[in-house]
């Protein structure tokens, strides 16, 4: 088991929501489109639950489900009263309406296959992303990119995505019917 496999069990993806992450939660609040709101969503890589809950109270779907791959934190999940499913989405993507990526891409191996992916198995897609800084920062487990190169990245799979940055993160949203817009 890798560190980032180990680290990721005990303390899911955040030991706590610290301050960066609310201001970016704040920020995600204020510029949501409302098109992206009321879907039926799944949260890919919901973790141990701490940010799902509050991506479930701002887009406010229809219907939510999360999904990880690891067992205990999905437990975690639904112990914050979310439905989840241990699921490896390197093995299949559930498919459906809406897909939620918080804080996952930069711990996919090929995140453009990742991408393509996801954008094959949903409508609508919204990912935040960390931005890798000059240095590495060793509480941020992954391989964040740096800003030209997941805006490339993010051009290529997930044509005519809107993106904008916030607080050292990447906030893109995508919607199969305005790929060409």
């Amino acid at each position: 088991m890798t560190l980032q496999r180990l680290m990721y069990y005990f303390f899911g993806n955040n030991l706590v929501v610290g301050r960066h992450i609310k201001l970016q939660l704040d920020y995600l609040r204020q510029i949501v489109p409302e098109e992206f709101k009321y879907r039926n969503t799944h949260d890919l890589g919901c973790g141990d639950g701490k940010i799902t809950v509050i991506l479930k109270d701002i887009f406010q779907p229809s219907q939510f489900k999360g999904y990880d791959v690891c067992p205990e934190l999905v437990k975690r999940t639904g112990d914050k009263g979310i439905e989840a499913e241990t699921k490896d989405l390197g093995k299949g993507l559930p498919g459906g309406e809406m897909a939620i990526m918080w804080g996952v891409l930069h711990h996919i191996d090929d995140m453009a296959a990742c991408l393509r992916n996801t954008r094959e198995h949903y409508e609508y897609i919204f990912i935040r992303e960390p931005l890798r800084k000059k240095h590495k920062d060793l509480l941020e487990l992954g391989h964040p990119m740096f800003e030209d190169e997941l805006k490339k990245l993010v051009e290529a799979a997930l044509p005519g995505s809107q993106v904008s940055t916030f607080h050292n993160a990447m906030f893109i949203f995508y919607q199969k019917d305005k790929e060409h817009n």
